[in-house]
Parts: C-alpha cells; sequence; structure tokens
C-alpha cells in the first residue's frame, strides 16, 4: 500500500521500501493525513540514507506541513540537522507562528537550535518571549553573566569551534551533543566566561600522544543512531 512509505521512511527504516514505493509513482512529496511527510519522517528518525534518497528523487528539503514546519523542525540529533541543512533546508524558514526551526527546537533540543543559530545570527527566543520574574533572585556581585542573544559572542564561537572539529573528524557525534550541551548548561546557569570556556572544551585536540584524534563518523552513520521520532504523533497513526 503506498501510503506505507511514511512508515517505511520513520518508524520501519525501510529504505528497500521506500524505494519501491517511489519506483511505483509514490511522490516523495506526498502527504498523509495529518500533512506527515516520508522527509519529515525520515529526518524525524534519523534516517539519512533514506532522506538523501528522497531528496535525490525530487523531494524537497525545505517542504512545509500545514503548521509550516519543514523537516529541519523535527531533527533531533546535531547530525541530522548539519545532514538537512547540507542537503539544502533553509534555516532561516518560519512556520505559520511566525517561527523558525531554531525556536522550535529551543526547549527539547537547546543545543541544535543554538548550532541552528550560529547559521541564522537570530537571538535566543527564550529572552524574547520569556516573562521577567520578580521573585527570581539578584545575580551574585562578581558573577559572569550569560549573554544568549548576541550571535557573535563566545557562545557563538564556541559552537563553531565545536562544529567545526566535529567536522574535521576530531570528536564523534556523542562528544559533539554532549560538548554542545555543555555549552547551554554553563551559559543558562551564568557560568559562561568568554576565553575560559571556550579554552576548557577545546582543550582535549592535542591531550593523546602524537596528536591522535577520535574516529570520525560520517553524516549517515551518526544520523542512524538516532531512533525515536521528535514530535508526538502515533507512528500507528502515520500512514493511515
Amino acid at each position: 500500500m503506498a501510503q506505507n512509505i511514511w512508515l517505511a521512511a520513520g518508524g520501519e527504516g525501510s529504505l528497500d521500501r521506500v524505494r519501491e514505493l517511489v519506483e511505483q509513482g509514490t511522490s516523495p512529496n506526498a502527504f498523509d493525513d495529518n500533512s506527515y511527510s516520508p522527509l519529515h519522517a525520515a529526518a524525524s528518525w534519523g534516517h539519512s540514507d533514506i532522506l538523501r534518497f528522497l531528496v535525490s528523487n525530487g523531494g524537497d528539503i525545505n517542504l512545509a506541513d500545514s503548521d509550516g514546519d519543514t523537516p529541519l523542525y523535527v531533527v533531533e540529533s546535531i547530525a541530522m540537522a548539519k545532514l538537512v541543512v547540507d542537503l539544502g533546508a533553509d534555516p532561516r524558514h518560519v512556520n505559520e507562528e511566525g517561527l523558525t526551526a531554531a525556536a522550535v527546537l529551543q526547549e527539547e533540543h537547546p543545543h541544535i537550535a543554538l548550532y541552528l543559530r550560529t547559521l541564522t545570527g537570530e537571538p535566543s527566543p527564550s529572552s524574547a518571549s520569556a516573562p521577567l520574574d520578580p521573585s527570581a533572585p539578584a545575580p551574585a556581585p562578581g558573577q559572569p553573566q550569560p549573554n544568549l542573544d548576541a550571535p557573535t559572542d563566545a557562545l557563538m564561537q564556541a559552537v563553531r569551534a565545536i562544529m567545526e572539529r566535529s567536522e574535521r573528524g576530531d570528536i564523534s557525534e556523542q562528544e559533539t551533543d554532549d560538548l554542545l550541551r555543555e555549552v547551554v548548561e554553563q551559559a543558562v546557569g551564568g557560568q559562561l566566561e568568554a576565553g575560559r570556556a571556550i579554552g576548557e572544551q577545546m582543550s582535549v585536540d592535542d591531550e593523546q600522544a602524537g596528536g591522535a584524534h577520535t574516529r570520525a563518523r560520517t553524516a549517515d552513520e551518526m544520523a542512524g543512531e538516532q531512533g525515536k521520532p521528535k514530535r508526538s504523533r502515533d507512528q500507528d497513526d502515520i500512514g493511515r
């Protein structure tokens, strides 16, 4: 059945089935009753091989669902986010609510949102929308203050440096995610000091004798490890 392309591209992760359905005439851009496309399913479940196949066969990586969300809005890992962007996704696209993927991902995946902000230069959505809490304690005197709004500050520099190391193959996907999460946690906790934080997180480059680095993994390998969809869509309902 043709509607199985959504399950094949998502929870089942069957490239062979997706290929079969596309060859039979099913569009890579087909929507189910929930305006869920095979592209969204592959991006959400982290199936990079399927996503590449769909795009190479006419799939629109900027295809928007009924909410205006493109596949970039449903990624769950840095590796998949980078792959989607490399395939041509527009990180500046806004959905029906006027939100970018970075803004939508901010709550559940702040480290991915932070990466996307290095591409768009947009400020943190949390600071623009969160009300001031008059009962919140005042910062301790002399405590470094986080600046999550300036896209060119030390926070952005730290993220770019981490992503550059990841692209060179110096660190694995897990190390990339861990470092980005640590940057976010330090910033939110008011502990990010320009220079020192970057130096601490970048210092592992030459620690091993002979300059050996962690083996690089391809985007396909990294993104393929993701198992759960970001959205709360019931996979049993997808494609019905």
